[in-house]
């Protein structure tokens, strides 16, 4: 989407729509230009300002031919998670008119306890990802699936720092929608080789250095875990680490689970559930977002993605419940279920960036279990770590970004289930607590750098239009961490 930052005044708006926000006390006080307008609508009371609600007029005496009033609710409740959430849904409601442009005045969704940069930013960023309409692979009927192409952010105040937050909004949001469409790809054409074209892409385009092992430069290399899930599937696996920045800058490590398809292998799963498995390498959809973006921000941070990717299937070569496999750490794992496999390939990528690189921190995201769905349903990311700065962090995080986390307890009492009689432990340790028992499972493989585990599995997907998440992938955690990643020198 293109995005424009332009100082203009009301009276000089002229686009196909126009986007102008009012709290329920600015209703009764609009602009002057306005008062026209908006006197019937609330004398009737047809337009209150109230959260989410909006209306559409014909004004006869502006230059634009459409006014879209949007309501922000209270003025004392407004916040730039709440904008964020309005222009969101705003931003359909622009689309499914059928323009392709629309102007949107920042001054009316700025409030006094608010910085004006932050709500250009926020305003950006939820026009591009509410407004997502990505076709995927559809061929018929593509004249009729609308698109806004082009958002203006207009105001008399504008300045350099407004613009510069707008083109961060830009930014971070197609880097949401990015990891959507990786996301929401199909196992057969989103697989770990297009993974690993995608990191090549970016790397030549953004210059970052990238490095792919194949099968047997992984095996020579020792990633034994992360080669026993890939075993059983003729898709040739690939070990993707990207590196942004200079080496001598302070090092984070972002790991992602790239499973582009999960059968479960030997322990196969239902059939119900497994079409969804497309979407089980949002973790790596998430890394190779955050890596693109973070070199369009500039970030000053030497930056490791790292996405171990292959698909999980069940044929005669695949690994199988009761093996023993040795770790790239040199330990050793009892395979319970096939279908813990991105416990497999995580421990392996968490230890290669925690020997090679030295890492201040870690950072994995992974659709790894279906108990944290269970734990905090579909409002938060569940997140372990070792560290409580690491969690101060990321909890700050949230509330600069809007996505909620909720830290889990990572105890020494939950080992006692990951106890083996014939390796170093058992990779699952049964139902009870099993998001916090695969947590404590990696935990053995981070050679004690800091690190979270933000376990995205109740995450990953939107059912129905709601705010800035249209129906599909959210692109989760995305905006998390580079929210992280900004504030990090701060």
């Amino acid at each position: 989407m293109n995005v424009n930052v332009i100082k203009q005044s009301l009276g000089e708006a002229d686009y196909s729509i126009t986007v102008v926000g009012f709290t329920e006390e600015h209703v009764n006080t609009p602009p002057a230009l306005l008062k026209k307008t908006l006197s019937n609508l609330v004398k009737l009371g047809d337009f209150k300002g109230e959260k989410e609600t909006s209306t559409l007029v014909y004004p006869d005496d502006m230059k634009t031919p459409r006014l879209l009033l949007v309501g922000l609710g209270k003025e004392s409740e407004v916040s730039i998670e709440g904008i964020r959430r309005v222009a969101g849904s705003t931003s359909r409601i622009v689309r499914d008119t059928g323009v392709k442009k629309a102007g949107i005045y920042l001054s009316s969704f700025n409030e006094k306890h608010l910085k004006v940069e932050d709500v250009a930013e926020a305003l950006v960023q939820s026009f591009i990802m509410g407004s997502y309409n990505e076709p995927y692979y559809k061929t018929r009927d593509l004249d009729k699936i609308k698109q806004l192409t082009e958002i203006t952010i207009f105001d008399p105040t504008i300045n350099e720092s407004i613009k510069s937050s707008a083109e961060s909004g830009k930014i971070i949001g197609e880097a949401v929608n990015y990891c959507r469409k990786l996301a929401w790809g199909p196992g057969n054409l989103v697989t770990p080789s297009t993974l690993a074209n995608e990191a090549t892409r970016i790397g030549t385009q953004n210059d970052l250095k990238v490095t792919i092992y194949d099968r047997d430069q992984a095996e020579q290399i020792g990633l034994h875990s992360f080669l026993a899930v890939a075993r059983g599937t003729d898709e040739p696996p690939k070990f993707i680490i990207m590196e942004y920045g200079s080496e001598y800058k302070e090092t984070v490590a972002l790991i992602g689970k790239g499973i582009t398809f999960d059968t479960g292998g030997i322990s196969l799963k239902s059939r119900d559930g497994m079409p969804a498995m497309k979407y089980d390498m949002t973790g790596g959809a998430v890394v190779l977002a955050t890596m693109q973006a973070a070199a369009r921000l500039g970030l000053q941070l030497h930056i490791v993605g790292i996405v171990p990717a292959t698909d999980n299937m069940p044929d005669g070569k695949a690994y199988h419940p009761g093996d023993v496999v040795r770790s790239y750490s040199g330990q050793t794992i009892e395979v319970i279920s096939t279908d813990a496999e991105g416990r497999m390939v995580l421990n392996d990528a968490l230890t290669y960036a925690a020997q090679n690189y030295k890492p201040h921190a870690m950072f994995d995201f992974a659709t790894l279990t279906g108990s944290i769905h269970v734990a905090v349903g579909d409002h938060a990311i569940g997140y372990f770590a070792n560290e409580d700065w690491v969690s101060d962090r990321l909890e700050e995080a949230s509330k600069g970004s809007g996505e909620r986390v909720w830290r889990m307890p990572l105890w020494e009492e939950y080992d006692e289930q990951l106890k083996s009689d014939v390796a170093d432990f058992k990779h699952t340790g049964g139902r009870p607590a099993g998001a916090i028992t695969a947590a404590r499972f990696l935990s053995k493989f981070v050679m004690d750098i800091p690190w979270a585990h933000l376990d995205i599995a109740g995450h990953p997907e939107q059912k129905s239009d709601k705010g800035y998440n249209p129906k599909g992938s959210k692109g989760p955690a995305v905006r998390l961490v580079l929210e992280l990643l900004k504030k990090w020198n701060s």
